[in-house]
């Protein structure tokens, strides 16, 4: 067994039964119930070695398991292994898998605890219905085990933040857009503590987060008056605060949000209950009506303006240039030198570093190759990884942020040669990723009802895939934003929500299209694009949309069968390739990789 993992959950057992609770759940999350957390809050990875940015960890005297999905399942067997910790492969929802599991170790009406900084009120009340019908109790426990011992921890991120003055719409504009929908909603007050709605409504950027351009915060906006942003001050450099209150912002304490709250006398609250933490939504006093709604800024953020699109594009072309800078550099080189997963991570990010207003990764860089691509979030070990040689799929999926938009973009390249199979696989998923490209459909359709287009050459192809097909992406935010999400309905972020307005497709929107096929202990592929929905036509059947496809890379045509092809999809990926050169040539310099884009971008 793992001696300092053993050690830490021992730990956590002594104050199990110091509070006299049975057991603890020890979920992914900060208070802002971000989907990554800075270091700080990383107790899960701390107390159990798994390095996954999703899954909850369960724990009693005697037992103790890690539930997670199927993207990590054989990542978290590696990482687990000799630890004393059980896999528990999600099938249900991260609720009943838990209660399941601690039925099973428990004796009825034993208590099992969760900080209650890191659930949302919604998903605490159906925590405690599901566990009821187990017969366990769950208790929201406000003195929690991470301040006591978790050893060396690290200090939460204060670094400075800054205005996003490349955002085509104003502080004021904005706050000005809110307070209507706050009105028509009736509505005295917003509460959010959603980390990437609050940079976007205040027109602010910060670091606090690795790769996600967001800060430490919370905001109280009321539907006139001042709106109050919680945070540290100090972060908050003098020529902003007077900006800020030029702009009706007041500043307060980061930890005064509750005393501010439970101070209200009277009003009516707009608190999403599936944002906002239990702990926090237990400060609103009695007399205040909470309007338990989906916070209205996350759709308005979601609906781009023409002008962010074309900043947003403008960020694709310089992600192109490194992009195609990197695969010319790979093809001229493989072979010639030592090259692993990890060296072309890092390669890739040299050459991304070396463009304008670049300022950090979307997300740490997925470099995978051979089997190790059959695993979606795959990340090379301390040693590098696995070497790039022989034949297979090398699965290449990363991003960038930079003032003018954020990249998130999947290439896989054959490396050496293909069986028949691979190049079915590939072609089978370059249809998919077509498929959806090519996409016609009503405004307001749920985004959901989009999966299918994509998986039919895949199932077609007696295939599929566990992970969504599409999320939405944010303008210089958070890679992964909602409302839409191109998935099945059961891995919905709204489980309750398949057809409604939360997740209808409209106008502005930027989402991802990434269909795949991994076959575990052999290959993996993705092709992913970033789309934008604009308006198609008008009739007498109502307004419909289509995507616009943003992202400026060639896709790798060594593993394709042209003759699989429809014939519009062929005309659609000869037009891509046309777009990409003509869009990304005239930014390279280099005689050798203008030769290697032309080619890459050939007719088939």
């Amino acid at each position: 067994m793992n001696s300092s993992i053993s050690s830490r959950v021992s730990a956590l057992r002594v104050f199990l039964k110091d509070h006299g609770l049975n057991g603890w759940i020890v979920p992914t999350a900060d208070p802002h119930l971000s989907e990554y957390v800075d270091e700080h809050y990383a107790f899960r990875k701390w107390l159990s070695g798994f390095t996954g940015s999703a899954g909850s960890l369960l724990v009693t005297q005697d037992a103790a398991a890690l539930v997670t999905d199927s993207r990590y399942w054989v990542q978290a067997e590696q990482q687990l292994e000799g630890s004393g910790i059980e896999l528990v492969k999600l099938n249900q929802g991260y609720a009943a898998e838990s209660a399941d599991w601690f039925a099973a170790h428990l004796m009825a009406n034993d208590c099992v605890g969760i900080n209650s900084e890191l659930i949302s009120g919604k998903d605490a009340k159906n925590y405690a219905r599901v566990f009821a019908e187990k017969h366990l109790h769950l208790s929201l426990v406000r003195q929690t085990p991470e301040e006591t011992i978790w050893e060396e921890r690290p200090e939460r991120a204060e670094k400075p933040i800054f205005d996003h003055t490349v955002s085509p719409r104003n502080r004021e504009q904005k706050l000005t857009a809110l307070r209507e929908v706050l009105k028509k909603e009736g509505a005295d007050y917003l509460l959010t503590s959603k980390l990437d709605d609050i940079a976007w409504i205040f027109n602010l950027r910060g670091s606090d987060v690795p790769n996600n351009p967001v800060f430490y915060a919370y905001a109280l906006i009321p539907s006139k008056g001042t709106a109050t942003l919680f945070i540290n001050e100090e972060k908050v450099p003098a020529n902003l605060r007077e900006l800020l209150f030029r702009d009706g912002v007041a500043l307060a304490p980061y930890h005064c949000v509750g005393k501010t709250l439970a101070s209200l006398s009277s009003g009516t609250v707009l608190a999403d209950p599936e944002e906002i933490n239990a702990s926090l939504l237990s400060y609103l006093p009695e007399q205040i009506t909470q309007l338990e709604l989906p916070n209205p800024i996350e759709r308005m953020k979601a609906l781009k303006t023409p002008e962010e699109i074309n900043l947003i594009s403008d960020a694709m072309i310089k992600d192109g240039v490194a992009l195609v800078r990197f695969f010319a550099w790979l093809d001229r080189n493989l072979g010639k030198e030592e090259m692993t997963e990890q060296s072309l991570a890092d390669k890739l990010l040299f050459f991304r570093k070396s463009l304008p207003g670049y300022i950090s990764l979307s997300f740490e860089t997925i470099s995978a190759f051979g089997s190790n691509a059959a695993l979606p979030h795959y990340q090379p070990d301390k040693s590098g990884g696995a070497p790039i040689k022989d034949n297979g799929f090398l699965l290449i999926d990363s991003g960038a942020q930079f003032p003018e938009g954020t990249t998130d973009i999947t290439r896989t390249k054959l490396i050496g040669k293909a069986t028949d199979l691979m190049k079915e696989d590939y072609t089978a998923v370059l249809r998919a990723n077509i498929r959806l490209a090519m996409a016609v459909f009503p405004d307001g359709i749920s985004s959901q009802l989009l999966d299918p287009l994509a998986r039919e050459p895949i199932w077609q192809h007696f295939a599929n895939f566990g992970h969504g097909t599409g999320h939405g992406v944010g303008f210089f935010l958070n890679v992964h934003e909602g409302p839409q999400r191109i998935s099945y309905p059961r891995i919905s972020p709204r489980s309750d929500a398949f057809i409604s307005k939360e997740t209808a497709m409209s106008e502005g929107m930027v989402t991802s299209d990434e269909p795949g096929i991994y076959r575990p202990g052999r290959w993996g592929i993705r092709i992913e694009n970033l789309v934008a929905t604009e308006f198609a036509e008008e009739n007498e059947f109502g307004r419909f949309l289509k995507f616009k496809t943003l992202t400026l890379c060639p896709i790798d045509l060594s593993a394709v069968i042209p003759e699989r092809l429809q014939p519009d999809e062929k005309k659609w990926l000869n037009e891509y390739h046309t777009l990409v050169r003509q869009k990304v040539l005239p930014h390279i310099h280099d005689e050798r990789t203008i030769v290697w884009l032309v080619w890459n971008t050939r007719e088939i």
